[in-house]
């Protein structure tokens, strides 16, 4: 997988780096559509952010993993 496919997720502060195909293993989602809409995205960052735990969302992505 190239860097084209990564994605940053910033939740609560925290950044999280995974790849776009991971979010989309589980369709359906908001994670797995996250990339299609660009809500949440900011550019000058290129990240997209989740005011969320990111504890818990940690273990969210654990999941998708």
């Amino acid at each position: 997988m190239d860097g084209e496919n990564r994605i940053i997720l910033n939740v609560g502060g925290i950044r999280y780096e995974t790849y776009k195909a991971t979010l989309k293993k589980i369709p359906a989602t908001r994670l797995s559509r996250l990339t299609e809409a660009l809500a949440n995205y900011d550019p000058l960052l290129n990240e997209y952010f989740f005011d969320r735990h990111p504890g818990v969302f940690a273990q969210v992505l654990n999941y998708y993993r």
